[in-house]
């Protein structure tokens, strides 16, 4: 009977034993997840360092641009305020000269004037010099012939250069409409083309407007979304919290109900086995009592026959009162013995149940603290999340084309999964060469690992060359504005001597108005000496004198400006040099920004192969997670049969792991909840990586504005330029106005001419004619400074024209460069937000598979819960019927103990028929004495293995002077009566057991004294009595 209350007892541990390994197992899943959420976190966090970094690089670079711009623009505008200052001084010394026509011209085109001015006079000069000499060869008798075909040859060669004049000036003209035609067209083609960009441009740019509009609109739509899903992870965390505060509130109430299930269970075994030896004991009494009961009525009918004795019974009367008393004494000292140290160990159990309590208290009271922490902690992670997620809706319109390849990499790793899951099918129907199999296939799979690892690391090498590389190419950028600086110090400096240079020719030209205000009296000389004789020989000497003179200072003043057109010259070539150097630099800063653009290409590239790499890797260390899940699940199922297979053996041992794995448990929640904390200042981290990454974006978005600012400033020097065009072009058609108006008066001119030829004819006084002469000879010398101020307009015109054409070519092409820097910069700004918006979809879907991975996790946690709370159900219907099985055998005991006290009762109505009996019985004393020591020595030791319950026991009964033989007898058939009977209810009691073995262990003992048992007993009881 013990070895059947003992298996049906340890059922129920096995049960829990099972549910502890599912819990565990869980347990350590839960774990697992953990650890790959803590992965992905550090993963994203490289990753949005990554980023950061990337930004930073490029918000450097882009207000380094912006400062050399600035600089640039303000040089650019103190040139602009130079030269203005410069022409107005040019155009205020040309007012003081009387020449306000030169005054809007440029420096070029009043070089060539003054030039121009040069040569007339020199020839003049040239033409002046024969005719001086020939006067001086000639004699005094023939001066007004000579002087009359002096004159009239003077006027043939001035009618021929008047008509070669015009010649040359029609061809100019043509030529000049020709180029100005050519000009023209070329210009329109040019400004088509131009057209052309700014529409394609400001159609791309209504494009982008487009694109940018549709993706706020989806940036919209995800956040409303994102805010859903918020509200439903909000709801889903605070039930699995809810969840898991039951799991631990029941996790609590489970082991101290199982504690307090074991301690009642081995009270219980306790109480069974002393009620099992007290019924043992009670039996062999009352067998005794009934072989006593059957040798008195033997003496009895004895002492019927002799009733001779009948003075001893007061005597042996006395005597049994005196030993009944005594056994009664005794056993209630074994009995009391017995009840004061059971209840010495019930007064230590309750202290010790009452420290257990208070320690309980004590970490409840710090786990509600944690825990109230980790609620504060969970809603500012809440509040991060709410934030990390609306950054993250932001950024999920950046990975459209993206999806395609990680889409085929799915599919890849797809393949190899359910190749892997293939193989591993395999191996789950093959035992030990699978395990070893799968074991090699791990091995390889780290070593594939470590390859990655080995590659990252190459990969990190790589990239900090490249930013080594990057900073060195910074440093040349600086160098190479510094030597821009330079160069514009030296083109500052070469400004200062152009000033210089300009006031010696305002000096040259002041010599040259000098000059000419010196020929104009040698010409009023010239006619006072055509119009008086000659008085002697002194006038010609004087003249020649004079002339000498004139040819000194102009010598002088030819020297003079041939030396400042050769500084001017000297000037214009170290311009055209410093232009050159210049284009050279721009150049090589153009290179310089083409190598950066194809570093950050190679950067994105690098970026690209490294988040390939490190999703391969990932994926690898899944699948070497999955693998080696499946080799610990073989173990635990290998495990759990050979655990299955020694669990009748190793119970013990069993429950002393379980209390060790219980504290493992602990000790692994208290981990648990460690990474937990760090996990939420990893979060907070990330938090605040993302708040930056905002900030960054808010900079960007600036930065894009003031681009905007820039294209709307490009847009209106365009306009401005366009203008100028137009204000060029009426100019031309007023200088043409000019030119027509300039051949009507050379028209007149000559008609004027017609009218004098028409007087010299009519007029033949000499006098007449030389007031003719001298008025023709004023009207010519004024025809010719108006035909040399009209040539100088003229080539002041042309030299006007060809630099406005060179300045609007020029600004052509600065333009042109100022659009294709423009669109460069827009399209490498649109690539850049493009990979950005790639980027950021990439990072929105990973997130969204984490959180799809989380919403799974909280699905799986949510169904283990509750597979769990059933299990638990399960259990605490298990522990109501344990307590109502114990219910019932306390019932039960409480029936037996009345059972034993009523059997108490009868055993002293027999008693009391002995004393009645022993009265007449006085020969037997010594015999029930020794039988009376004797048992009362076996009663001891039976009774200091019974129970604690019962305060009474029955005393043996007297025993008469009968003889040792005549007792033996009868003591033997009744045993051998009473046997068949102890079967048959050990019988009773095994059925019970095979029947109901869901009922506790004690039910099995107690069956022992039912009262099926005992209808013999008290038949028994009423015939004796």
């Amino acid at each position: 009977m013990l070895q059947v209350a003992n298996d049906f007892a340890f059922d129920s541990p096995g049960v829990i034993w099972k549910i502890f390994f599912i819990l565990h197992y869980d347990r350590t899943a839960a774990l697992r997840n953990l650890a790959t959420g803590m992965e992905k976190a550090t993963l994203v966090e490289n990753y949005v360092t990554h980023i950061r970094n990337l930004t930073e690089e490029r918000e450097a670079l882009t207000t380094d641009f912006e400062k050399e711009k600035e600089q640039l623009k303000l040089e650019v505008q103190g040139l602009q305020l130079q030269r203005e200052a410069q022409l107005k001084e040019v155009e205020e010394m040309l007012d003081r000269e009387d020449l306000p026509e030169i005054a809007h011209s440029s420096p070029s085109e009043q070089i060539a004037y003054l030039l121009v001015e040069r040569t007339a006079l020199l020839e003049k000069l040239e033409l002046a010099d024969p005719k001086l000499e020939s006067s001086s060869h000639e004699g005094s008798g023939l001066p007004e012939v000579h002087h009359q075909g002096d004159l009239k040859h003077a006027r043939q060669t001035l009618e021929a250069e008047l008509q070669q004049q015009r010649e040359s000036t029609q061809r100019t003209r043509d030529i000049l409409t020709k180029c100005h035609y050519e000009e023209l067209e070329k210009e329109k083609t040019l400004r088509k083309c131009v057209e052309r960009d700014v529409e394609e441009a400001t159609g791309r740019l209504q494009m982008a407007h487009q694109e940018i509009r549709r993706l706020t609109d989806e940036l919209d739509s995800k956040r409303k979304e994102q805010s859903k899903l918020e509200l439903a992870l909000e709801s889903a965390q605070q039930e699995i919290k809810k969840l898991e505060e039951n799991m631990s509130k029941y996790k609590d109430s489970d082991s101290v109900d199982l504690q307090k299930a074991k301690e009642r269970n081995q009270s219980l075994d306790k109480e069974i086995l002393a009620l099992h030896s007290r019924v043992q004991t009670l039996d062999s009494e009352r067998n005794e009592f009934v072989e006593l009961v059957a040798k008195l009525k033997e003496e009895i009918r004895k002492y019927q026959e002799n009733e001779k004795a009948g003075l001893l019974f007061p005597r042996q009367n006395a005597s049994l009162e005196h030993t009944m008393q005594d056994k009664k004494n005794k056993e209630r000292k074994c009995f009391e013995c017995e009840a004061d140290p059971n209840q010495h160990s019930h007064e230590m159990l309750h202290k010790r149940c009452q420290k257990a309590i208070e320690e309980r208290e004590c970490r409840n009271a710090e786990l509600l603290y944690k825990l109230q922490k980790l609620e504060r902690e969970h809603e500012d992670l809440v509040e991060r999340n709410e934030e990390l997620e609306s950054i993250l809706g932001e950024t999920q319109c950046q990975t459209k084309e993206e999806r395609e390849y990680f889409e085929c990499e799915t599919e890849r790793l797809q393949r190899k999964i359910s190749s892997l899951e293939a193989e591993l099918s395999k191996v789950q129907k093959g035992t030990s060469e699978s395990s070893q199999e799968t074991v090699k296939k791990v091995q390889d799979f780290q070593e594939i690992l470590k390859m990655n690892q080995e590659k990252m690391e190459i990969l990190e090498s790589k990239l900090s060359e490249e930013r080594e590389w990057r900073q060195q190419l910074v440093s040349d950028l600086d160098t190479a504005q510094k030597g821009l600086k330079a160069r514009n110090e030296e083109l500052q400096n070469s400004e200062s001597e152009l000033m210089c240079l300009y006031k010696e020719i305002q000096r040259a030209a002041e010599d040259q108005d000098f000059l000419n205000a010196t020929h104009a009296v040698l010409q009023r000389k010239n006619s006072l000496l055509k119009i008086k004789p000659p008085s002697g020989e002194a006038s010609p000497q004087q003249q020649r004198e004079e002339l000498q003179q004139l040819r000194q200072d102009f010598l002088r003043i030819q020297n003079l400006c041939s030396s400042a057109e050769r500084e001017l010259r000297y000037e214009r070539g170290k311009s055209s040099d410093l232009k050159q150097h210049n284009a050279l630099l721009q150049q090589e800063n153009t290179k310089v920004k083409a190598e950066l653009k194809q570093v950050q290409l190679k950067l994105s590239e690098s970026t690209k192969m490294y988040s390939s790499l490190t999703g391969k890797w990932e994926h690898c260390q899944q699948n070497i997670k999955e693998l080696e899940l499946e080799v610990r699940k073989q173990t635990e199922k290998t495990q759990s049969q050979n655990d299955l297979e020694e669990q009748l053996s190793q119970e013990k041992a069993r429950f002393a792991d379980a209390e060790k794995m219980r504290l493992e448990l602990q000790q692994n929640l208290k981990d648990s909840l460690q990474k937990f904390s760090r996990v939420e200042v990893e979060k907070n981290q990330l938090m605040g990586k993302m708040k930056e990454a905002r900030e960054n974006e808010e900079k960007l978005k600036q930065h894009y504005q003031e681009e905007q600012q820039q294209r709307k400033f490009l847009d209106q020097t365009i306009q401005t330029l366009q203008q100028q065009i137009q204000f060029l072009r009426d100019r031309e058609t007023l200088l043409e106005q000019t030119v027509v108006q300039q051949q009507l008066k050379i028209k007149e001119h000559q008609a004027l001419l017609q009218e004098l030829e028409d007087e010299k004819k009519i007029s033949d006084e000499h006098l007449h004619c030389q007031k003719n002469r001298q008025k023709l000879s004023e009207q010519l010398s004024a025809l010719q400074q108006e035909k040399e101020t009209q040539h100088e307009k003229y080539s002041e015109f042309l030299n006007q024209f060809d630099a406005h054409v060179r300045k609007y070519n020029e600004k052509q092409l600065h333009l042109k460069a100022k659009v294709r820097r423009a669109k460069e910069s827009f399209v490498h700004e649109v690539r850049q937000r493009d990979d950005t918006i790639k980027q950021l979809e990439h990072e929105i879907e990973i997130m969204r598979k984490q959180l799809e991975k989380g919403e799974e996790f909280h699905s799986q946690i949510i169904a283990k819960n509750e597979t769990l709370l059933r299990e638990n159900w399960k259990l605490l219907d298990e522990l109501s019927v344990q307590e109502e099985v114990a219910k019932d055998s306390k019932l039960i005991i409480t029936s037996i103990q009345n059972r034993v006290f009523f059997l108490d009762e009868e055993n002293k109505r027999l008693q009391e028929g002995t004393l009645r009996l022993s009265q007449q019985v006085s020969l037997l004393e010594r015999i029930l004495r020794n039988i009376h020591s004797s048992s009362v020595e076996e009663i001891t030791l039976s009774v200091s293995s019974g129970c604690q319950l019962f305060s009474k026991n029955l005393p043996l009964p007297p025993v008469s002077s009968f003889s040792a033989p005549g007792l033996i007898e009868p003591l033997k058939s009744l045993k051998a009566s009473e046997e068949p009977r102890s079967e048959e209810a050990t019988g009773s009691s095994k059925t019970s057991l095979s029947v109901s073995e869901s009922q506790c262990s004690e039910a099995g003992y107690l069956n022992v004294a039912s009262p099926e048992g005992r209808p013999g007993v008290r038949g028994k009881g009423k015939a004796v009595s």
